[in-house]
Parts: C-alpha cells; sequence; structure tokens
C-alpha cells in the first residue's frame, strides 16, 4: 500500500474515531439518557432548518436569564414596579447578577436572582432558584407595553416569593426537567440536568440512533428511525400539538415529557371541557377544532403554522393560506365588492381569528388597580360581528383621512 493511500485511510480512520468518541460524549452529556443526541447533532444535515428554528418562540421558551435573555430595562429610571407610597420592587444589575429586590419603606428586606427566563414574545416570566425548585418571580415584563408588570395572578395586596413552579410546568415550557424530591446543592451546579427550551427532539423524538446511522450512510436520503410527521394521520398531527396546546384543564395521567411524535394524547391527559375560554396557555387545539373550516376540511395546525420559522408578525402569508381555500373567485367574503376587495383581502385572520383578550391571565402595572388582560389570537376561525364592524370601520376612516 503506497504512503498516500495509507494516509488516507489513518484520516477516515481518525475521522470516524473522533466523530464516534465526541457522539458518546453528546449521548453521555443529554440528561435525557444515551438515546437523544442533542439538538447539536442536528446542525449537520439540518442547518438551515435548525438556524431558522433558533428564532422561533419554542427555542427561546425557557433560557438562562442573563443580559441578553432579559427584556426588561434595569436603567435607574426604568427598573421599579411601584406597589404604593411604601412598597416597591426594584429590577437591579448587581455583581452576581440580576435581581429583584422588594423594599418595604426605602429597606431592603427581600431579594431573589433571575435565574431563569421564560418567554419570549408577548413577555417574560422569571424564575429563581431554592434550596430544591424553582420559584416565580413577582414580576414580569409584558412586551405590549414595553415595562415591567406583576406576574400572571399575583395581586399587589399579597405580593411574595413563595409561588412554586412546578415540573409540570416545564413539561409544555422545556424539553425535559430532571425530577428530584431531596433538592440539590444549587441551581449553578445544576444546569446541564435540565434541556431548557424546546429543542428539535420535543418534537421528533430522540434521535441518537439517526445521526449515527445518517453519518455511517450519508447517501441514505430516506429519514431513519424517526418517526415522519407526514406519516401521521390528522388526529396524530393535532395531538403533537395538543400535548401542549390545549390549555391546562386536565387530568395529567403522566409526565408529557414522555410523549412522542405519534403518541395518543389520550394517553397523558384526560380533558376537561373549557368550552370558549380563551387561554394564554392553550386552548387553541379546541377552539381550531370548533371551526367550520376544520370540520370541513383536513387542515391541522401544520396547515398554517411552520414551527421550524419564526412567523411572527407575518399577517399576509397567513392570510394567504385562507386564500388558498378561500380564493376571490370561490366561496370568498360574503361582503366583498370591487371596492374593497384588496382591503379584505389583507383582513381574513383579523376578522375571523381577532386578537382577543384572555381572562385566564392577566397583570397589574405600577400603582394600577387595573387588571390588563394578555391578548391572545382566537383560533376558532368564525364570523365575529362586533370584530368585522370594527375593522371595516377603521378603513372606512383610513380612507376619509387620505381624500
Amino acid at each position: 500500500m503506497g504512503i498516500r493511500k495509507i494516509i488516507l485511510v489513518s484520516g477516515i480512520v481518525g475521522s470516524v474515531f473522533l466523530f464516534n468518541r465526541c457522539f458518546r460524549v453528546q449521548r453521555q452529556t443529554d440528561p435525557r439518557g444515551p438515546a437523544y443526541a442533542g439538538s447539536d447533532a442536528c446542525l449537520n444535515c439540518h442547518k438551515t432548518i435548525s438556524s431558522t428554528f433558533a428564532h422561533t418562540a419554542h427555542f427561546l421558551s425557557t433560557r438562562i436569564a442573563d443580559s441578553n435573555t432579559i427584556a426588561g430595562n434595569f436603567s435607574k429610571d426604568s427598573n421599579e414596579l411601584l406597589i404604593n407610597d411604601t412598597i416597591r420592587i426594584s429590577m437591579e444589575k448587581r455583581d452576581t447578577g440580576f435581581y429583584q429586590v422588594l423594599y418595604v419603606d426605602n429597606k431592603e428586606k427581600e431579594s431573589h436572582r433571575f435565574d431563569l427566563v421564560m418567554g419570549a414574545v408577548k413577555g417574560q416570566t422569571y424564575l429563581y432558584w431554592k434550596e430544591n425548585g424553582f420559584f416565580q418571580m413577582p414580576v414580569s415584563y409584558i412586551s405590549a407595553l414595553h415595562q415591567w408588570t406583576g406576574s400572571p395572578g399575583y395581586s399587589f395586596s399579597n405580593l411574595n416569593f413563595n409561588r412554586p413552579v412546578l415540573k409540570e410546568c416545564f413539561g409544555c415550557h422545556s424539553s425535559f426537567a430532571e425530577g428530584d424530591p431531596h433538592g440539590r446543592s444549587g441551581f449553578d451546579l445544576q444546569q446541564n440536568s435540565w434541556v431548557f427550551n424546546i429543542d428539535c427532539e420535543r418534537c421528533h423524538g430522540p434521535a441518537a440512533a439517526h445521526v449515527q446511522f445518517h453519518f455511517s450512510h450519508p447517501e441514505e436520503k430516506h429519514a431513519r428511525f424517526l418517526v415522519s410527521f407526514q406519516s401521521l394521520n390528522r388526529s396524530q398531527k393535532m395531538d403533537l400539538c395538543a400535548i401542549c396546546h390545549s390549555g391546562t384543564k386536565h387530568i395529567l395521567l403522566k409526565s408529557t415529557f414522555a410523549f412522542k411524535m405519534g403518541d395518543s394524547l389520550s394517553s397523558f391527559v384526560i380533558p376537561l371541557s373549557t368550552g370558549d375560554q380563551l387561554d394564554v396557555h392553550g386552548n387553541q387545539t379546541q377552539l381550531l377544532s370548533q371551526s367550520k373550516c376544520f370540520r370541513n376540511s383536513e387542515i391541522d395546525c401544520a396547515t398554517c403554522h411552520d414551527i421550524h420559522v419564526n412567523q411572527r408578525g407575518l399577517v399576509k402569508s397567513f392570510n394567504d393560506r385562507c386564500q388558498s381555500c378561500h380564493a376571490p373567485d370561490k366561496h370568498f367574503c360574503k361582503m366583498a365588492t370591487g371596492t374593497n376587495m384588496a382591503f379584505l383581502q389583507k383582513n381574513c385572520t383579523g376578522c375571523h381569528m381577532p386578537l382577543q383578550a384572555s381572562t385566564a391571565i392577566v397583570v397589574q402595572a405600577s400603582n394600577q388597580n387595573v387588571s390588563i388582560p394578555s391578548m391572545v389570537v382566537n383560533h376558532r376561525i368564525a364570523i365575529y360581528p362586533e370584530v368585522v364592524e370594527k375593522i371595516i370601520r377603521a378603513n372606512f376612516h383610513d380612507m376619509k383621512a387620505k381624500e
């Protein structure tokens, strides 16, 4: 064998050895066990999807708290939530991190460090570690208000730092949370025991065998050792989303962390009736299933939503999905005329899936006794006369103003 062939063979053997070694390390370090590869392994073959997914609300669902992840302002003129004339909570940057500090009569009574951030779009709430678990802080941040507010469900008359965040909460806000009833030595030492965000394998399932096979067989283009989303029936597709987007009104049978693509929702929860209640924690799948569009077609969540891409603010793309069935020349809006056609084509979701106030989660701003509801898109596709009237009226005034 020539020297060049020896070098070539040695290089290939060495690369395989290094990959297997790195792969074993990756498998050993994923807290979910050796069947999981970790999202970084997906980058090798799915770089584009992995890159776009990194900007979605799912991927940003729960993160370590630091200057890059906390949205609220810590400047002197914007870092306080005033409860009354004598009580305030101040958001402060200190040598060991960022803190929420309770002051009574200008004296510090209690302080806790921001350890985790939950939320990325509508707002954020914050968790701190104490003894053997996480607790929610009394101050959150609401994006629409661009300010600190009382955390959802907290009352200004009873602000405290004692609300526990249970493992069930992480079941939909993260990919894995280790349970330990005996407590741990501290959050800083235990971060590798969690997978905080919603990662690839939370939906696609454990992928170690998939990664290992396709690295060894790069010529194979058919995905192996993973359940394909396209192979699921509609019920299974809906259940994949419903495990987290069907609200919290249910009896939990077993941990949602165990749910895998293709599983049945009924094996994990017994749903309780929620009717038409709009809930920021979910209920979207139930509301969608009440829609005439859903009953008379084969649409599912993925018909409109691409989970791998940040679709925030892309109203036109959602309207286009509506018009793939409700085109101007068939089954279009009954209010359409030659003069308002262009306007109505831009407002399918605004009229039929309006942004509405949810009473499930409300917050309070400084020195305000008025509750501020969270605004949520109603996934029950229907006719909302009061919403339509408001939108049409606004368009009429806009047209008048331009004349």
